[in-house]
């Protein structure tokens, strides 16, 4: 039993489980042998509001980054699709679309609602819009679109200069190795699980001017 509990805790042994399913059932397709992924997953611990957000920022216009898809209603498999989806839809009440039924329960942006509600990421969600569309316009300047002369909300507020923040969204896993935050609360978090090597002090300090 405590062997059981010990691997449903662990990320490793969940990642070995789903890539060797992913692998059988890839290569028995394309009549081939080896591994599915191109290397070994990585998992980082996001200490801060900031961390969280870059990541987010990082993942959701990993798509576009790479050419898939030329706008982010159409990034398939992304959490910030169904953010759009779902907000298009409590906008024109309809019936309920089957095809939602089968998304998991996504965490809401509260930073526009009363300060008692904390179960949540806490921005408004028109402001991640905002950035997000602003940012994904820089980091790919040969699409059609233009640069916003106006910063993001959640910049000014953090005090994140524009440079740092487009480096950080575009190269967010090169900054770091499993943990990201503010640099005290990072060195902290590895003292905790026994690590004796942080990376990221200056990438933190960007994110993290004061």
């Amino acid at each position: 039993m405590a062997e059981w509990q010990q691997r449903l805790g662990s990320i490793s042994w969940f990642m070995r489980c789903l890539n060797e399913e992913i692998a059988r059932k890839s290569n028995k397709e394309d009549q081939c042998k080896g591994a599915f992924w191109e290397g070994r997953f990585k998992s980082q611990a996001l200490l801060d509001e900031q961390a969280l957000l870059s990541c987010m920022m990082y993942v959701d216009l990993n798509p576009i980054r790479a050419g898939v898809t030329p706008s982010l209603e159409q990034s398939d498999f992304t959490s910030i699709q169904q953010r759009i989806r779902e907000h298009h839809q409590t906008k024109t009440p309809s019936k309920p679309s089957s095809s939602n039924n089968s998304h998991f329960q996504l965490l809401p942006f509260v930073g526009a609602e009363h300060q008692a509600k904390t179960a949540g990421i806490n921005f408004a969600f028109a402001d991640y819009l905002e950035l997000i569309d602003w940012t994904g316009r820089c980091i790919r300047n040969d699409k059609k679109g233009f640069i916003a002369p106006n910063q993001p909300k959640i910049l000014q507020q953090m005090g994140i200069t524009v440079d740092a923040w487009i480096e950080h969204s575009e190269q967010f896993m090169e900054h770091y190795a499993n943990v990201s935050g503010r640099w005290s609360q990072m060195c902290a978090f590895k003292q905790r699980i026994g690590g004796h090597w942080c990376k990221g002090k200056s990438a933190s300090h960007q994110l993290h001017p004061s």
